[in-house]
């Protein structure tokens, strides 16, 4: 998989920094959606529950797809979001990984 990415760090948003149209289209999601964080990428809000930790020390090699990132979320069978936390974790990295 090859990974695209600008290298600029997006920050992460609460509950109440979304609008109102972007609360409604996850305000079902689960009960507490409030107490996530949240950040926009390619006009779309992406919730940091819906992503899987990604440990290194499990990745078979340092040139595993994965390697030096934090996070992914599957977005198609050809396609994943990635995520990277920044030093402080108040913004994160993002890629996206193409097959």
């Amino acid at each position: 998989m090859k990974i695209k990415t600008n290298h600029h760090y997006r920050p992460l948003l609460s509950w109440h920094e979304l609008t109102d149209a972007e609360k409604a289209e996850h305000h079902d999601a689960y009960d507490d959606v409030q107490e996530s964080t949240f950040f926009r990428y390619c006009n779309w809000i992406y919730d940091m529950n819906d992503f899987l930790r990604v440990n290194d020390s499990h990745l078979p090699s340092a040139e595993h797809w994965l390697y030096g990132w934090d996070g992914y979320k599957n977005d198609s069978f050809f396609s994943s979001v990635v995520v990277k936390y920044s030093d402080c974790s108040d913004a994160v990295k993002i890629g996206l990984a193409l097959s």
